[in-house]
């Protein structure tokens, strides 16, 4: 992971120097809904950029760690203002000035640097050790976001089967994503033989117009059909069991589907949007 010492953490965060708290947790919410390992389990560098978002936030809304990183960022950008005003004799004249002096001594410049260096290592390893009350309870609100879009997605939701001509390419992914997502928001895509592929939408209400859906001109869909589940009633003593078999009933009375096929599709989705 990047050192966050020579990081400039106000344009990480898309914000100037003199931001707000409430300013840096609007921004750590809007960069931490593209890449929080709750949405993206599997994407590690998605997880990188997380932690250090997160370490960027621990640090900045940190009265004392923010206090020694605005120092040293503010030397550093002294520094570079100082160098980008020379031309290159002058800075090869500096660069041979500064490689003597520190040969006979540390300057009084050098001292500084490290100190502001020090102290902010030092804030960060405090961080580290004591965490920062005010980012745990940011991610325990994205976390419990997160696990609210779960079960409304896991309660409200549609699967559609695409058939392929045997005699055509089968799709991709993207190419179904880039076909189907004007029907609605895509959760999940199971794509694994060569005959067919189950979708899966976050809304119920997918209108029945998606079973017209030809695919491209030149590979044309054998069929789209929507797949439906039987209600059955459930007694109060075996609610939890009665509810697990409405899962794995599918309606078949559609040519297109086989029973074992269809139900397998289904679980592989189940597992693919819990994982």
């Amino acid at each position: 992971m990047a050192d966050i010492t020579q990081l400039d953490l106000y344009e990480l965060f898309g914000l100037n120097e003199t931001c707000s708290t409430k300013e840096l947790t609007t921004a750590f919410r809007r960069k931490a809904l593209k890449c929080h390992p709750d949405k993206y389990p599997n994407e590690n560098e998605k997880k990188e950029h997380f932690l250090l978002i997160k370490r960027a936030l621990e640090l900045l809304t940190d009265k004392q760690a923010r206090e020694a990183y605005d120092a040293c960022r503010k030397q550093k950008k002294h520094q570079q203002e100082r160098l980008s005003q020379m031309d290159d004799k002058r800075k090869k004249f500096k660069q041979d000035l500064e490689r003597n002096e520190q040969k006979a001594s540390q300057t009084t410049t050098t001292i500084i640097n490290k100190s502001n260096t020090n102290k902010l290592r030092a804030e960060i390893e405090r961080l580290r050790r004591e965490g920062n009350r005010l980012v745990d309870e940011e991610l325990e609100k994205l976390h419990n976001m997160f696990e609210e879009d779960k079960q409304k997605i896991s309660s409200n939701h549609v699967n559609i089967i695409v058939k392929y001509n045997s005699n055509t390419k089968p799709y991709t992914d993207d190419e179904l994503r880039q076909i189907f997502s004007k029907y609605g928001n895509i959760s999940t895509i199971v794509n694994l033989n060569v005959k067919r592929a189950l979708i899966e939408f976050y809304d119920d209400h997918i209108s029945q117009f998606i079973e017209n859906e030809k695919g491209l001109d030149e590979r044309p869909f054998a069929s789209v059909k929507i797949q439906k589940q039987k209600n059955t009633t459930t007694t109060s003593t075996s609610s939890s069991l009665s509810t697990n078999k409405q899962h794995d009933i599918v309606d078949l009375t559609k040519p297109d589907f086989e029973d074992f096929e269809a139900m397998i599709l289904k679980k592989m989705a189940q597992q693919t949007a819990t994982s």
